[in-house]
């Protein structure tokens, strides 16, 4: 049994997991899987090249057990770390774009969910919807969680500002780059060039760090939700007593 109305967290079974570590887990459980993922990837030899693009180590072997599994879970981690920052902020917001806030949460972690599965190998046209889910849905889902707590905490004003520039300036530079390197390639060239990555390569140089900068933004923006959280528990605590 699952009780997602908690005080100051949720229930799994007996298990209470607070809302300040819900958060926690929302960044740090992607954070570690991917980083893992793709040192294993590099130091197993089965890099195409350095830099690479982050889904690149969804590689058969254990890089791509730890990338599904660790993706999967996170995404569900995400969708419940929305509904807690709708459920427990929704008293004091604007009501409308923190539940358009709490959708755009589902789907980014719902997308998450999907492209551990999707690999960009064998499911590169789906891996490439659900990625642009995650990045566009995400940024989107930062915005309008800022724009719907006018009275949110500092910090996670802050870390949420930070994170959508960062993310809003590396989708820009990565789209740019691999967009300037298809260009004047047909369809099947281009198609081709982006399952074999190779031909790319001078594009990815610039690409494959921008992603790195966008998958880090999209943390920030996952952090800055703690502190929130953890107010709204403060306050739990103080009616209480």
């Amino acid at each position: 049994m699952i009780d997602f109305k908690g005080q100051g967290g949720i229930k799994l079974g007996d298990k209470f997991v607070a809302d300040t570590m819900l958060a926690r887990l929302g960044w740090a459980v992607p954070a570690v899987t991917l980083s893992l993922a793709m040192l294993i990837h590099w130091l197993s030899g089965d890099a195409r090249a350095v830099p690479f693009f982050i889904s690149e180590s969804d590689y058969p072997g254990p890089q791509r057990i730890l990338f599904t599994s660790g993706l999967f879970i996170s995404g569900f981690i995400i969708c419940a770390v929305s509904y807690r920052m709708w459920w427990t902020q929704r008293q004091d917001c604007r009501p409308k774009l923190l539940f358009i806030s709490m959708l755009c949460g589902f789907y980014t972690g719902v997308n998450i969910s999907l492209m551990a599965f999707a690999n960009m190998y064998d499911f590169l046209e789906f891996h490439i919807f659900t990625a642009l889910g995650v990045f566009q849905v995400g940024m989107l889902w930062a915005l309008m969680a800022h724009l719907a707590l006018p009275n949110a905490q500092k910090k996670g004003k802050i870390l949420r500002w930070i994170a959508i520039i960062i993310s809003f300036i590396s989708f820009n530079v990565m789209t740019s780059a691999l967009r300037d390197a298809v260009d004047g390639m047909s369809k099947a060239e281009a198609q081709d060039a982006l399952i074999q990555l190779t031909p790319l390569q001078s594009a990815i140089d610039i690409a494959a760090p921008a992603e790195y900068f966008l998958v880090i933004g999209l943390f920030i923006a996952l952090a800055s939700f703690e502190s929130d959280l953890e107010e709204t528990k403060s306050l739990d605590q103080d009616s209480e007593q």
